[in-house]
């Protein structure tokens, strides 16, 4: 990574959730897994549906679409900086269930096991909780519209 886009990253970061109980020297910390760090341009695949690979994303820049091809291509949704994709298959150890494709120019951080391995426990820990509370988050979405189905 080059120098200049060190300033870049920690600001991006700074505006960004997921980094918001990490301090300064944390963040810092994650600036030398520099294989961590990647930017898209449009169109370009980020995860593509059904490739194995255990680790999720942060988007810390840019716009990103999520689609699904079976049975038919189709948009699922669009996220933009701040969400985490693609930390179902962390866990679960199975195959991608959509691709996520760039719109626009985009700065993504991936958080893998092996950059768990590498990270003291402090630092574990903090991705843990903002992994359960985005699990939490989105099971009580779907549990707000299965509701409203039912009423």
């Amino acid at each position: 990574m080059p120098d200049m886009n060190k300033d870049k990253y920690l600001k991006l970061m700074a505006d960004i959730p997921f980094f918001k109980e990490m301090d300064q020297a944390e963040r810092e910390d994650l600036l030398t897994f520099e294989n961590h760090w990647m930017e898209f341009k449009p169109k370009e695949k980020i995860l593509n549906e059904e490739e194995v690979d255990y680790g999720f994303f942060v988007l810390l820049e840019g716009q990103v679409s999520v689609m699904r091809s079976k049975p038919a291509e189709v948009s699922l949704a669009q996220l933009v900086a701040g969400a985490i994709f693609g930390e179902i298959t962390m866990k679960a150890k199975r195959p991608r269930s959509s691709s996520i494709e760039a719109d626009e120019e985009v700065t993504v951080f991936k958080v893998d096991g092996q950059l768990i391995d590498k990270l003291n426990p402090k630092m574990v820990i903090k991705i843990k909780d903002q992994i359960i509370d985005l699990v939490i988050t989105r099971l009580d979405e779907v549990n707000n519209r299965l509701s409203s189905f039912i009423r």
